[in-house]
């Protein structure tokens, strides 16, 4: 075990150390499983720590969601989306790099999993993470490309994302979701080319 005094030389490490066996328990034992005394083992230092640096379990959820690799940053979705030509492309390459970011998050897909039946406040700051990170996207592509009169983004990316957020959860166990291989790339492509024609259609779309 690390001791306090090791742990104190360097808080930032002790702190990652931290949030890494935070990560760890819920992988292996699920949200039901993380306790204060489970952390501290996880991580093999002491609990005072814990309370020290985060304050208690509820300070712990927060900084992994704020810190940890809990949900993709803005900027990793700008890199991709780039100098999109145009709405439709800009839309397209943002949902293809949600995917992919989803998909290497495997604790946040088991939170995700869990978050319906367990209201806890990793589940609430996920939420607003997701939220807020989720609101400067929209933002910024409003403020970049011509938003057609017709045209609520809000509630596509909402409807798409979350489609995408439900099928990479899925996937974690199921490997089928009505004749799509949701675990394989060519399940994924077939998603994608039908997304490809739900925005194209959105923004063909009028009000008439």
């Amino acid at each position: 075990m690390v001791t306090n005094i090791t742990a104190q030389r360097d808080r930032p490490k002790t702190e990652q150390t931290i949030l890494d066996a935070i990560g760890r328990l819920i992988l292996r034992e699920g949200l039901q499983g993380v306790g204060i005394n489970a952390l501290a083992r996880e991580a093999g230092i002491d609990k005072v720590l814990i309370y020290r640096y985060f304050g208690d379990l509820d300070g712990v959820y927060l900084a992994f969601a704020e810190r940890g690799d809990f949900w993709w940053q803005v900027e990793d979705i700008i890199a991709v989306v780039g100098d999109a030509p145009d709405l439709a492309t800009a839309l397209k390459r943002g949902m293809r790099a949600h995917a992919q970011e989803m998909q290497r998050r495997p604790v946040t897909l088991a939170v995700m999993a869990a978050e319906p039946a367990h209201r806890t406040p990793l589940t609430i700051a996920l939420e607003d993470v997701r939220e807020k990170r989720s609101l400067e996207i929209i933002a910024g592509i409003i403020a970049d490309y011509d938003m057609p009169e017709h045209m609520d983004i809000a509630a596509l990316t909402a409807l798409l994302g979350a489609a995408i957020d439900y099928l990479c959860v899925r996937a974690r166990s199921i490997k089928r979701y009505s004749g799509v291989e949701i675990a394989t790339d060519a399940g994924w492509t077939r998603l994608f080319a039908t997304i490809d024609l739900m925005i194209d259609g959105v923004l063909a779309g009028n009000t008439n």
